[in-house]
């Protein structure tokens, strides 16, 4: 990853910062997707400079990442963020700084599922009945406690083009010790395993 463009976005009193990363980011996503490949995945990935789990926020920079120029130019975000110029302010490329804090992976976070639904994978995995496999599920404290981490996490409340519902994009975050580009990024800009620059 050599190459970034930074986002700023512009909250004022009508247009919050968590309403403005629902329209941003949607946005950015329909980039995205126009540049994917035939396995649904891209070489373009996504930081979030000012993330902060503590504060549960995204803060309000985003930087899009490409290995070169002409990625990030044929991305053209300028053209998607069009209708937002008052509330983001969208930077040229630049390349990335040789003076780094080292790198990380900004991945996608799920929800563990419903109690029905995991109790009929375990009954079947197990071949115990639905009931057993449904208390056991109903009295886990510790899967309980793992879905309320979920929403510890920053997210951004995306729609569907669809089916028009809306969702939550929640966003996790940790530091690697190189960059990787192993599985590539999602139509998000989101990967577990590989990783962008931080600085």
């Amino acid at each position: 990853m050599k190459y970034y463009v930074e986002l700023t976005l512009l909250p004022d009193a009508d247009m919050s910062v968590y309403y403005l990363w629902e329209r941003v980011y949607q946005q950015v996503h329909l980039a995205l997707v126009e540049q994917k490949e035939a396995n649904n995945r891209l070489k373009i990935g996504v930081s979030f400079p000012d993330y902060r789990l503590e504060k549960h926020s995204l803060g309000s920079k985003l930087r899009v990442f490409a290995e070169t120029k002409e990625q990030l130019s044929s991305l053209d975000l300028s053209r998607w963020l069009a209708r937002l110029t008052d509330y983001v302010h969208c930077k040229d490329v630049k390349e990335v700084p040789s003076e780094l804090k080292g790198y990380g992976c900004f991945k996608r976070l799920f929800e563990k599922g419903s109690n029905e639904r995991l109790a009929r994978r375990r009954a079947k995995r197990l071949s115990i009945s639905y009931d057993m496999a449904l208390a056991y599920f109903e009295s886990d404290k510790e899967r309980k406690q793992s879905e309320k981490e979920v929403y510890r996490f920053p997210f951004i409340t995306m729609k569907s083009l669809g089916s028009g519902e809306k969702y939550p994009l929640t966003i996790g975050f940790s530091e690697t010790s190189d960059l990787t580009m192993s599985e590539g990024f999602s139509t998000y800009g989101l990967a577990s395993k590989s990783s962008v620059p931080l600085f």
